[in-house]
């Protein structure tokens, strides 16, 4: 049999989810705020929307580009995004928001239409990159296919030696040459 404070608390929202570090740093934004104002202060006197997703933004943008606190009073910006959500929220539930936003059902279509070309150009560039690697391969192959004649042609003629070392064990390369190779010809001396 389970406790029944337990039944009846399951039925409540499990505000211990919200991990307390992000609540330090938006209560210690909304401190700010109630130490230059005045506390709730948006529930006594109307506030625009746009004025608090503005703040929002610019602190986000802030933070984006790797500033974490704010210059005047040190406080986190992130923690500074928080408050003004939690106050557009706030004022909202209490009808103290002017809602002053421009709002685009359009842009809102659009913004999830991105999905799609999204899904779309991360298709193309996986097509292409294999594609590439296709392209690659077949060269590596034909590269591997060169005779030993070849190579020898390749490094002066019938006589030339082709070069090996035992397995491990790098070529010796000098100036971008092999030194017993007859090409070029040694003791080499690069152009001045």
């Amino acid at each position: 049999m389970s406790n029944p404070k337990q039944a009846f608390g399951d039925k409540k929202p499990p505000l211990a989810y919200i991990p307390l570090s992000a609540q330090l740093a938006e209560l210690e934004a909304l401190f700010d705020g109630m130490l230059k104002y005045e506390p709730l202060n948006w529930r006594d006197t109307p506030v625009e929307a746009m004025t608090y997703v503005e703040a929002a933004f610019r602190h986000l943008q802030l933070w984006k580009v790797g500033e974490e606190l704010t210059r005047d009073t040190l406080v986190k910006n992130l923690g500074a995004v928080k408050a003004c959500c939690t106050i557009l929220i706030d004022a909202a539930a209490h009808g103290t928001l002017i809602d002053n936003r421009r709002k685009s059902q359009v842009e809102a279509d659009l913004l999830h239409e991105g999905e799609e070309w999204v899904e779309r150009l991360k298709a193309v560039h996986q097509e292409r990159l294999r594609q590439r690697q296709q392209v690659d391969l077949k060269v590596t192959i034909v590269s591997d296919e060169i005779s030993e004649e070849a190579v020898r042609n390749l490094f002066g003629g019938p006589t030339a030696q082709v070069f090996e070392a035992p397995p491990g064990e790098p070529l010796r390369v000098v100036d971008g040459f092999m030194p017993d190779s007859k090409f070029p010809p040694w003791p080499y001396s690069p152009p001045l």
